[in-house]
């Protein structure tokens, strides 16, 4: 009883706290009056990365604003994460972020705080495929194949990632869950690490972002199987899915998009959110967002909110059936 007491206590407490500071930032003028902290949890360069360089100097713009860029990076988002979650819900420090938000939280236990009820999405920005590859040593050219030499060869290939509950490492757990195969997981520390040892054929198969290694396919340093939307990928458009080449259903699609911590006035959010869409409506920002090999798509706040749940709940259900754990 007293450890409840004492949970609803703390409750209120950070209630009285989000409150008090939400009524100061009101009491301090109009928003925005200073700069915006904009995190983001992954290293500079990445498939998450990229769209915010794009849209954060549009987005200071359209707000009056510096949006200032803080790269983040480490265990999956959740280290850039935890300390959005941490901020002032005052609406000058906000989060860039993918999906991997979600799927990440599934993996590491005991976070400060829920990938879901303490923040408030303000809206998508762009998603894009991830694509299987493998090294070309590895005799296989189609998905179907790939599948085929995995069962003949149980537990020796392996497979790069950018580490435990990462997009790619979930991404390949899926993948093989699905199509009942045993596969090795070699996770790295960066992307970076990941492709080059992949280019070495050091590991013989990965699920990166398109953007990431769509160049070594064309060079032919990697061969592409499939790509992990349900549609196909304009910049791939001869690359198959993977769900017509092998899995029916499969789809993981990687979506970037921001969000505030929880206790920001829904004001903000709603400036936030009119701004981010009039960012991504411009013609130009849309332009450098594809050459990046990212597809612009914008969604609201209710609308990125609904995509986050759902992805949660699917994520949860893979990692507490494969008993995935965190290095």
């Amino acid at each position: 009883m007293t450890s409840i007491l004492a949970t609803i206590a703390r409750v209120l407490s950070l209630a009285a706290c989000a409150a008090f500071y939400a009524a100061t930032a009101n009491a301090q003028g109009a928003y925005p009056n200073k700069p915006i902290r904009l995190i983001v949890p992954w290293a500079p360069g990445g498939t998450s990365d990229t769209p915010w360089r794009i849209v954060g100097p549009r987005l200071s713009e359209a707000l009056g604003q510096q949006v200032v860029i803080e790269n983040k990076p480490g265990a999956a988002s959740t280290i850039g994460a935890a300390m959005a979650a941490a901020a002032r819900p005052d609406g000058y420090t906000l989060l860039g972020t993918s999906n991997v938000h979600v799927l990440s939280a599934n993996v590491y236990k005991n976070l400060p705080y829920h990938a879901i009820d303490d923040f408030v999405p303000i809206g998508q920005i762009a998603q894009t495929c991830s694509l299987l590859v493998v090294h070309p040593s590895l005799p296989v050219t189609t998905a179907r194949e790939f599948v085929a030499y995995a069962k003949a060869n149980p537990g020796k290939i392996d497979f790069a990632s950018t580490g435990n509950g990462s997009g790619q490492h979930l991404f390949m757990a899926q993948f093989a869950s699905m199509t009942g195969i045993s596969l090795i997981h070699i996770p790295y520390k960066s992307v970076g690490q990941a492709v080059t040892e992949l280019l070495s054929g050091q590991v013989k198969a990965a699920i990166p972002g398109l953007s990431v290694v769509s160049q070594h396919v064309k060079e032919g340093r990697l061969r592409a199987l499939g790509v992990t939307c349900m549609q196909r990928s304009r910049f791939m458009p001869d690359v198959p899915t993977l769900s017509e080449a092998a899995v029916p259903g499969f789809d993981a699609t990687l979506r970037e998009g921001l969000m505030a911590p929880k206790g920001v006035p829904p004001e903000i959010i709603a400036r936030l959110e009119r701004e981010l869409k009039k960012v991504m409506d411009l013609p130009d920002v849309q332009a450098r967002i594809v050459g990046t090999t990212n597809e612009p798509a914008f969604a609201s706040s209710d609308q990125f909110a609904a995509t986050l749940k759902s992805e949660y709940a699917k994520w949860q259900k893979l990692v507490k059936d494969l008993a995935i754990q965190p290095e």
